[in-house]
């Protein structure tokens, strides 16, 4: 990872990609909560929103790479594999991680020699799968449910409505970080949702803007970001 000042929520989604992949193909330890944040500096909330987003995708990707096999189509099988591979080192699951390294590399070979070894690899591939992703699921569930437990609940307290014109500074600083692929476009939204700034007539948009954001879909953002500025 690139040397950075700034707090590990300006590092870009590049950067924390390569960290995590890095972690998990050497990982040997047992998984704890500590390891499972420091790619992102200890930033629970926005590792809780990852694996959320993760697993919005795993069944849907899942299906995909079944019916796939279904009709031997042996570079979406590739492609879907590699895929899943980058997903599952991008939110620290482990051991599905390595399971996806080993399997991509056989059905690589497989693949170049063997059209009857590539088909024997890919039997019950899916459900392999989703039973090693649900493990490593439950062991991080357990870990943040842990968390939760011992955290005091707080109140979040009371905040005034942003002016006009600090809106628009807030979203102007928003746009640029979305520009950057930074993280810290997600911090912004929270702050917006936390914030009753939002005219009724302008609610939409604002939800809109926050619910691509947090789940990283920038560019879909920024579009809503470009449509909500037209309309203060």
């Amino acid at each position: 990872m690139k040397t950075n000042k700034e707090p590990v929520n300006q590092h870009s989604v590049n950067d924390i990609d390569e960290n995590i992949t890095d972690k998990c193909s050497s990982e040997s330890t047992t998984k704890t909560l500590e390891n499972l944040l420091q790619p992102f500096g200890g930033n629970e909330k926005f590792y809780r929103r990852l694996i959320s987003v993760f697993e919005d995708n795993l069944e849907q990707q899942l299906q995909n790479l079944a019916l796939m096999i279904a009709q031997k189509n042996a570079k979406e099988i590739l492609g879907i594999v590699h895929t899943l591979k980058g997903s599952a080192g991008s939110t620290g699951l482990s051991s599905l991680y390595r399971d996806l390294c080993e399997c991509e590399t056989k059905l690589k070979q497989a693949y170049d020699s063997n059209a009857s070894a590539f088909d024997m690899l890919c039997v019950d591939l899916a459900e392999q799968l989703r039973f090693v992703a649900q493990t490593d699921l439950s062991s991080i569930h357990a870990l943040l449910l842990n968390q939760s437990q011992i955290k005091p609940s707080e109140s979040a307290p009371q905040q005034a409505e942003y002016t006009l014109t600090e809106l628009k500074l807030i979203l102007a600083e928003l746009k640029q970080h979305l520009d950057d692929f930074n993280l810290k476009a997600v911090d912004i939204a929270e702050l917006l949702q936390s914030n009753r700034a939002q005219k009724l007539s302008l609610e939409h948009n604002f939800t809109a803007l926050c619910d691509a954001v947090e789940v990283l879909d920038f560019e879909k953002a920024l579009t809503e970001l470009s449509s909500l500025s037209e309309r203060l």
